[in-house]
């Protein structure tokens, strides 16, 4: 077993108890599925159980490499059944687009320079969308899954997917309008010092590569 942070053994045993048992649903709130595993609430942690027929349980070792980053929770615990993080206490940016509530341009600032900062560290942070994003009760912004983001020495590839997530949950948060004339004159300014490129995978690692300008004001630095 691994031990990213100290955590009582009482609560490690207990927890692995439940997982065994298949009993976790039956003691403690489900707080979100996704396609590899569930989470449940337990104190003040985040318990993701992995589910057993799906290989991608190791975002435990992504938020170890991410662990001073103050936007994704600690891992305290993991073994190859579940493992333990912070529990961030809030809403999801889709509960909150629900709710009518408008982000901040300070606030998407903060995510943006997120996404940055893992892009230039060659990470590619595949599948954010409004589900796996945080306003915690301090108004910060918390990213909650890592479970498909990898590492790839031709990040570049992906410079536009990784746009194109950045502008739908811009626009989802109501910051400007998908088809406003603003945007289309931002477009009209990109430039880029290397070439695009068209590629397609079959892999869940690879995506389809759509040639087209930035919408978004998100600036790559590249390396």
């Amino acid at each position: 077993m691994e031990r990213s942070r100290l955590i009582d053994q009482e609560s490690v045993d207990y927890l692995s108890s439940l997982v065994v048992k298949g009993n976790v649903e039956k003691h403690h709130t489900l707080l979100g599925e996704g396609l590899s595993g569930q989470v449940f609430s337990f104190e003040d942690y985040a318990v993701k159980v992995y589910k057993e027929d799906f290989s991608e349980n190791d975002d435990h070792l992504m938020l170890t490499n991410l662990d001073a980053h103050p936007m994704f929770p600690k891992l305290h615990y993991q073994n190859d059944k579940f493992m333990i993080v912070d529990q961030v206490k809030g809403y999801t940016l889709a509960q909150l687009r629900d709710a009518g509530y408008k982000l901040k341009d300070a606030q998407y600032r903060q995510l943006e320079k997120t996404i940055e900062e893992c892009y230039e560290s060659g990470i590619i942070p595949h599948d954010i969308h409004l589900n796996n994003i945080m306003l915690d009760e301090n108004g910060n912004l918390k990213i909650i899954d890592v479970g498909r983001f990898f590492y790839s020495d031709h990040k570049e590839d992906y410079q536009d997917k990784i746009r194109e997530d950045l502008d739908k949950i811009k626009y989802h948060c109501g910051l400007f309008s998908l088809f406003s004339s603003s945007r289309r004159k931002r477009r009209r300014h990109y430039t880029s010092s290397r070439p695009r490129r068209h590629y397609t995978s079959s892999s869940h690692r690879r995506h389809r590569h759509h040639r087209r300008h930035s919408r978004s004001s998100f600036s790559f630095s590249f390396s």
